[in-house]
């Protein structure tokens, strides 16, 4: 059986740390790992963020019911069922994921957890170290062939375990890594994955 490990932020949905900069109109957390490549840095600039304006995991969560996912990204992952098994691997957090995950059909998710205390974002806990290639490299142990599908820097790690593909991915991106095959639609992708 074939695994398709797909991103979920920027691949099947919008930033969420993106939305939610937005929502509260805090550009600082607007910033994705298209913009500071290292989670550990990026992660310490969000946390610093939350805290000086003293946003309550609780209003997080509120607003989370209110982001879906792209258009299209349902009925994609719903096309390759037959062939694959779908498999969410992001660095986002299951409390802040799994809202858009239901609305995409409840796969199987792969990411990190929050740490909440009184009501705040106080920390987080890692999965494990290089998540993303470490999920390619188990699948791959189990004699599963591994595809995967991100549109950033820290999705590189887990395409190149496996055979893979850029959607949505910005030309910076997609110009470092010019090998790594794109898409701008879930129609190519889907094709390119059937076939």
């Amino acid at each position: 059986m074939k695994i398709l490990c797909t991103d979920l932020e920027g691949t099947l949905a919008p930033e969420i740390w993106q939305e939610l900069g937005e929502h509260l109109n805090i550009p600082e957390l607007n910033l994705t790992t298209r913009d500071i490549p290292n989670f550990e840095d990026l992660m310490k600039k969000r946390m610093e963020t939350l805290k000086t304006n003293e946003i309550k995991f609780s209003e997080i969560k509120q607003f989370l019911a209110s982001i879906e996912p792209f258009k299209g990204a349902k009925n994609f992952l719903s096309a390759l069922k037959n062939k694959y098994q779908v498999v969410i691997v992001s660095d986002t957090f299951y409390e802040l994921g799994l809202p858009v995950v239901e609305k995409l059909g409840n796969y199987p998710i792969l990411c990190h957890h929050l740490e909440i205390e009184d009501d705040y974002i106080s920390g987080y806990k890692k999965r494990q170290d290089n998540p993303k290639k470490s999920v390619i490299q188990g699948f791959s142990k189990m004699n599963f062939e591994c595809f995967c599908i991100g549109d950033s820097y820290n999705d590189i790690q887990m395409i190149d375990e496996a055979k893979g593909a850029f959607i949505f991915a910005p030309d910076e991106i997609k110009k470092s890594r010019p090998d790594i095959i794109s898409f701008d639609n879930y129609k190519d992708l889907q094709n390119h994955l059937l076939k």
